[in-house]
């Protein structure tokens, strides 16, 4: 802990840009700066500015400080377009059956169904016994102990992992059930964070009246829109072997529209002075230290970078680790700056961890 100290002149010069980058970065006009919203280009724009300032060279796309990325803001399941049949029957759609966040967002498919218990295959156990090649998998979203923390088969428990592994063994579909009354259903709300498989996953209520044996015509619609996220890029380039990135998330939870927020009135601005204003305005500071290339500094190259879908799931630092400007081998480490100034009350300290 580093406790507070008499601040000399320049530094009161840095507390002054410090306040100012925050006080716009976190005020209404850029209503929370919420991934893909007008407020969250605005933010963008001003971390680019304030980087071309200084005379660093912009890293994003086409030569500029901006690099681009989709953001899913949207994903329902239509009304029409799904459906369930099972030899003569048909199921209903959110009475009988629903997708679940991992499905294919378009697709249809038709076989059988076969049985492959928890959809787990680790050591000591294989469900993936009967063959599924081009068929349609079913799988109890229980396990073999239970739903719980301290479940042997806690590592397992994932849609996701199961239903990868269903792919991977040939499925072309799987439908979750279970008769286990000891767990929650999945959600049928769709998830804006997950990225969907390319094939149908559906979940069978519990109450539903039916074998789930036999031949299925399975199919799903779900209508997406998506808004483009911004991540600025900016580097400081010493001519030296090895680069380090330097982050920090400019994004924020906007008016509370994607969930996050903790206010109890609607559409309020989550201003994120804290989270992550203070975070990219001290990273405009460090561009401008870094920038002098004093020895001692110089000795590395630095990416500056400003991700935005931090609060959606770290969706801008995921697709910069996917498109970096040069090799990840090239990279010695990153320091990443969020919530920074969260001062003790108290003791006036600072925490770093």
């Amino acid at each position: 802990m580093v406790a507070a100290q008499k601040l000399k002149c320049k530094e009161k010069k840095s507390v002054k840009r410090l306040r100012k980058h925050i006080g716009y970065l976190a005020s209404d006009e850029l209503e929370g700066r919420s991934t893909g919203s007008e407020g969250e280009l605005l933010s963008a724009q001003y971390l680019a500015n304030q980087f071309d300032k200084l005379g660093l060279q912009p890293m994003g796309d086409d030569g500029s400080f901006l690099q681009e990325f989709s953001v899913v803001s949207l994903r329902l399941t239509m009304d029409q377009g799904n459906t369930f049949k099972l030899g003569k029957e048909s199921l209903s759609l959110f009475q009988d059956y629903y997708p679940l966040s991992y499905s294919a967002n378009n697709a249809s498919v038709k076989g059988n169904i076969v049985n492959c218990g928890f959809g787990i295959e680790a050591a000591g156990r294989n469900d993936f016994v009967n063959e599924l090649d081009g068929n349609i998998a079913l799988i109890d979203i229980s396990s073999p102990d239970g739903i719980h923390p301290h479940s042997k088969w806690a590592a397992y428990h994932g849609v996701q992992i199961r239903v990868d592994k269903a792919i991977e063994k040939g499925a072309t579909g799987v439908i979750f059930y279970t008769k286990d009354q000891q767990i929650d259903e999945p959600s049928g709300e769709l998830s804006l964070k997950m990225s969907p498989s390319k094939i149908p996953v559906v979940y069978v209520s519990r109450d539903t009246k039916i074998d789930l044996t036999g031949n299925v015509e399975l199919s799903v619609a779900i209508v997406t829109d998506s808004e483009e996220g911004h991540n600025v890029l900016a580097f400081i380039d010493n001519g030296a072997k090895h680069t380090v990135v330097i982050g920090a998330h400019h994004d924020h939870l906007g008016r509370g529209e994607h969930g996050g927020s903790l206010s109890n009135e609607i559409s309020q601005i989550h201003n994120g002075a804290d989270d992550n204003a203070s975070g990219s305005a001290g990273l405009i500071e460090l561009a401008r230290v870094l920038r002098k290339g004093k020895k001692g500094i110089n000795s590395n190259n630095y990416l500056i970078a400003a991700f935005s879908g931090e609060e959606m799931g770290l969706l801008g630092s995921k697709y910069l680790v996917n498109h970096l400007p040069f090799q990840l081998e090239q990279t010695n480490y990153m320091l990443n700056m969020d919530m920074v100034g969260m001062l003790d009350s108290a003791s006036k300290t600072l925490v770093i961890n």
